[in-house]
């Protein structure tokens, strides 16, 4: 028998910093491209959600996993896939607000 679980709130997450460079194409021509840096920037979001769905012992693994990956805006997953690749699904990150709903 497959079960519900989900968690949602308020986080702040951890994103890349974007940055345009200019490049020269292999023609000669110069142009500004947007490229991912390594430095990262702490941002508030108001609403996030997942929504996991198995069985008990998976999703008591994606709901601990949870704790550390903010979910990118609303996420339906079930649990085995969230814990075989969970930053696919989020970012680094904690809870500020945060609430644990079980159907």
């Amino acid at each position: 028998m497959t079960k519900r679980i989900a968690v949602y709130g308020s986080f702040v997450a951890q994103k890349p910093v974007i940055q345009r460079y200019w490049k020269r194409r292999v023609d000669g021509i110069k142009q500004r491209y947007w490229i991912k840096t390594k430095r990262f920037k702490k941002v508030v979001v108001s609403s996030g959600r997942y929504e996991f769905e198995g069985q008990g012992r998976d999703l008591y693994g994606a709901i601990w996993l949870a704790h550390q990956i903010m979910p990118n805006g609303y996420v339906t997953v079930s649990a085995e896939k969230f814990l075989a690749d969970p930053e696919k699904y989020g970012t680094r990150g904690f809870w500020i607000d945060k609430e644990v709903e079980s159907r």
